[in-house]
């Protein structure tokens, strides 16, 4: 018998992508030295049962989407479990040690469910979602306040975390939201460690030295990331006298109608909208400034990456945000209904070489000491191995 430390990594969503999540989880397998670690996700289940459960889905879709969207996590659930019990069972023949780090409570519940069934493990849940799963759903658009998929979400989410060995929140803020709205998580031992963003892989310069810009942002486009607060903040740059560019970087639901805006603004030369792109962090660096515009957030790890790169962070102080930076120190803080502000406070740094440079070595020393891999990192791997 090895006996040795192994972990699994359970996820609803691939296992690369655009989200904070996948860079979350990645960073974290990343970091795992001398921990066999392995990526759990329902993509991984049989091609063609999977074609056959999503046209189902798709079907569904035209007629009820909050239908289409609760079978698809029914079919993702079962999908999960099988794939878990059969690398459970593995791990056991090979005598491994098992920590299961879920990325979210559907997954949590699949290994639940395996715990019934007599697999030992230890099992360890992370927060990503702002104020709740169903909030967000509602946010996009494709579910009902109160309605099924609100409920169901909201059931799962209670009956799972009461019942995890250890929950982890990324900022002080959801830990606050989430045990307010379940106060039987305080029998449940918790943590906050805030995030930390993967290692960057080689940069192709070449690339990148093709659309550096003013200022830069990046984020799925839909409604909760506002991004049309940024082109109103670059308008009101212009009404000012200074035209800057802009690098809008993610897709989403919300594309047309950015680019739209952007026409109406009279912006389509300065804006770049360059959708979906590997690794965008790498981009950052051809940017004098990160703006971000989100109504509610976690702990974004794109603001994290911003730092990194002595990009200097524009962003209101909303959900987890205000424990990333300080006010005046690697950025300014914003309000966000106030977009003539903003470009007030944008400006008075880009055309202060000086005052640019100062919080430019303020946001990366933040960095350096608050979300550097070798900071967080060792926190992050001895809470969910239980040392």
């Amino acid at each position: 018998m090895s006996n040795s430390k192994c972990l699994f990594i359970i996820t609803l969503m691939m296992p690369k992508g655009p989200t904070g999540v996948q860079t979350h989880f990645n960073a974290i397998a990343d970091y795992a030295h001398n921990i066999q670690v392995n990526i759990i996700n329902p993509f991984q289940f049989n091609s063609i049962v999977r074609k056959f459960s999503g046209a189902i889905g798709r079907l569904l879709s035209f007629f009820n989407l909050e239908l289409a969207v609760l079978i698809d996590r029914i079919f993702s659930y079962i999908y999960l479990c099988a794939l878990l019990k059969k690398e459970l069972i593995s791990a056991d023949q090979r005598g491994d040690d098992v920590v299961i780090y879920s990325q979210d409570p559907l997954s949590a519940s699949a290994a639940l469910k395996l715990r019934k069934l007599g697999f030992v493990f230890r099992l360890v849940n992370v927060v990503h979602f702002n104020i709740s799963e169903s909030s967000e759903f509602v946010e996009k658009g494709i579910a009902v306040s109160g309605g099924m998929l609100c409920r169901s979400l909201a059931a799962k989410e209670k009956k799972t975390l009461t019942k995890l060995d250890h929950i982890i929140f990324v900022s002080a803020f959801m830990q606050q939201v989430v045990c307010s709205r379940l106060p039987e998580l305080a029998k449940v031992p918790q943590s906050v460690i805030w995030n930390f963003p993967i290692s960057l892989q080689q940069e192709n310069n070449n690339n990148i030295e093709s659309i550096q810009s003013d200022i830069i942002s990046i984020g799925t486009l839909e409604p909760r990331k506002n991004q049309a607060f940024l082109l109103r903040t670059l308008a009101e740059c212009n009404v000012m006298g200074k035209r800057y560019t802009l690098n809008i970087i993610g897709d989403g639901p919300d594309r047309k109608m950015l680019e739209n805006q952007a026409f109406m603004l009279g912006l389509e030369k300065q804006v770049r909208f360059l959708g979906y792109q590997p690794e965008a962090a790498r981009f950052i660096r051809g940017s004098k400034v990160f703006l971000h515009s989100a109504k509610m957030e976690n702990l974004p790890v794109a603001l994290l990456e911003a730092l990194r790169a002595a990009v200097p962070v524009f962003a209101a102080p909303v959900g987890g945000i205000s424990e990333i930076f300080d006010d005046g120190e690697g950025g300014c803080y914003l309000h966000l209904s106030d977009p003539c502000d903003a470009a007030l406070k944008i400006t008075s740094l880009l055309e202060n070489n000086e005052k640019w440079e100062q919080m430019s070595g303020n946001a990366y020393a933040t960095f350096e000491g608050r979300f550097h891999q070798d900071v967080l990192g060792p926190k992050w791997i001895s809470t969910i191995m239980g040392n």
